[in-house]
This record gives structure tokens, sequence and C-alpha cells, in this order.
């Protein structure tokens, strides 16, 4: 029963995740903000290539080393604005599950008194980053399949324990203000205390978005038959504030479950849907009780 019981648990936590951003809107806005300014980045570093500017690709369609130097800073400043979003929902989510009532302002003027930190964190997630598809690529590209393997396995060990280490990283960044070293260690101590719930959470609001992305296909293709582009253009903004919905729903979670970890006990708004227990580990649970 342990087993269903953590299924139980993360698909009752997706939902009051979510229920938490469709409270706090200026979550979404996060998100949204977020997304606008990877889009350029990503835009940016493509431009060139795209152009053929003759600083970027050489005669022989192989890239430059200005070139390359050019992507490695803007994906690092692409990993940088995810972080210091991220940072801004942390600091919100925050506010909100411990009982107060944040605004914009709160989450963003708590990333930017921690940008030197998000900075340096971001640059480092970004490295991290290319070199996990560094290897994915290697494996791709390789004709030795036993060089092949070995790199696929080493890019899906490295990428999961990269994601154990560092999954409660924001919050002891952000929240109670850690170095990069004591966070990492806590991120990793808090990981292994929660570590099914961590993992049914995040399926729980994947499948929630899952969900009502079916719907909104079938709208999108009937306002495509019906309109034309324009059907098209109102289904792409539908899938992009989903997507930054569902995202912002999985810091949120990652802040209640880091709260439940820090004052052993669900945050208030979780208590009051019924959530009155959320016991870690192989101690005995209480599923939540709905309310009739």
């Amino acid at each position: 029963m342990g087993f269903f019981s953590t299924i139980g648990r993360g698909w009752e936590m997706s939902k009051l995740s979510m229920g938490v951003v469709k409270k706090d809107p200026e979550l979404l806005v996060y998100m949204i903000v977020a997304g606008l300014m990877s889009l350029a980045c990503l835009v940016g570093m493509a431009l060139p290539q795209f152009l053929e500017m003759a600083w970027a690709v050489n005669p022989d369609g192989s890239f430059t080393s200005a070139y390359l130097g050019f992507t490695f800073v803007a994906y690092m400043v692409l990993s940088i604005v995810v972080v210091f979003w991220n940072c801004a929902i942390i600091a919100n989510a925050n506010i909100r599950l411990t009982g107060g009532d944040p605004s914009f302002a709160d989450g963003f003027n708590a990333a930017v008194q921690k940008l030197p930190i998000i900075i340096l964190w971001g640059i480092i997630a970004g490295t991290v980053g290319l070199l996990l598809k560094a290897l994915e690529g290697a494996a791709r590209s390789s004709e030795n399949s036993a060089n092949q393997a070995l790199a696929m396995v080493i890019h899906l060990v490295g990428g999961f324990a990269w994601w154990v280490m560092t999954f409660f990283m924001l919050p002891h960044l952000i929240i109670e203000g850690k170095g990069l070293g004591e966070a990492l260690k806590s991120s990793k101590s808090t990981f292994f205390g929660t570590w099914g719930e961590n993992i049914t959470s995040g399926l729980g609001i994947g499948l929630v978005g899952f969900l009502i992305a079916i719907p909104l296909v079938i709208l999108t293709l009937a306002l495509t038959t019906a309109l034309g582009p324009a059907g098209l253009l109102v289904g792409a903004i539908g899938f992009g504030l989903l997507l930054a919905w569902v995202n912002a729903a999985e810091q949120v979670a990652v802040v209640a479950l880091y709260r439940f970890a820090t004052d052993g006990k669900m945050p208030k708004l979780y208590r009051d849907a019924g959530m009155q227990m959320y016991t870690f580990g192989n101690a005995a649970t209480d599923m939540p009780q709905r309310k009739m």
C-alpha cells in the first residue's frame, strides 16, 4: 500500500499546487516573462546561423569560434533567466504557503537581492546542462555501439544524479540564503527524505497538464479549421499559458515539500484542503481527507 499511498499523495499535491498558481496569478506572469525572455535568447542564438552571417558561419558551413563563444554566452544568459524567475516563484510561493499575501514585486525583489548567487548558479547549471547535451550528442553520433551505449548511460545517470542533488537547491538558496556548497548539500539531504513524493508530485502535475492539453488540441484544430492562422495563434497562446501554469505549479510543489521537510507539517493551504498529514519515508501516512 505504501507505493499507492505515495501516488495518491503526489496526485493530491499536484492539484493543490496548481490551485496555488490559480490563487496567485503573478506566479503565472513570472513564467510568461521567463518564457518570453528565453525565447528571445533562443532567437538571438539562432539568428546569426539562420542568416549565415560571415562572423558566425564559415564558407564550408562550419561554425566559427566567435559564434561558438557567442552561443555559449547566450546559453548561460538563458540559464540565468530561468533560474532568476524560478527563484521569484519560489519566494512568492513560500510567502503564500506561510500565510502571507504576496505581490509581483515580492518575488521579483527577493530574486534581485540574490542576483549574484543566481548568476553564479545559473552559469553552473547551464554548464552542466551543456555537458549533458554533449554526452547525448556523442551517444547519437558515435559509430561505435559500445561508445554510444557508454555515453548514453553516463548521460542518463549523470542527468538523474544532477536532478536529485539540485531538486531543492532554489529553496535553500532563496529562502534560507545559504551559499552554493551548503545549499547543494542540504538539497540532496532533503531530497532523500522526500524522494517518493518528489517524483510522484512531478508526474501528477505533468499528467494534469496532459489531460488539460487534450481538449486544448481539439479546440485548436477546430479553431484553425474555422479561422485559419488566427485559430492556430489562439491555440499556441493557450498551450503557452498551460506550459507556464504547469511549470509554476512544479515550483510551488517543491516549496510545499520543502516546507514540510523543514516545519514537520504541510502548509496551511494544503491542510485546509484536507491534506492533514504528508509523512515521508517509511512512516505511517494518512491520506488526504476530502471535505464533504
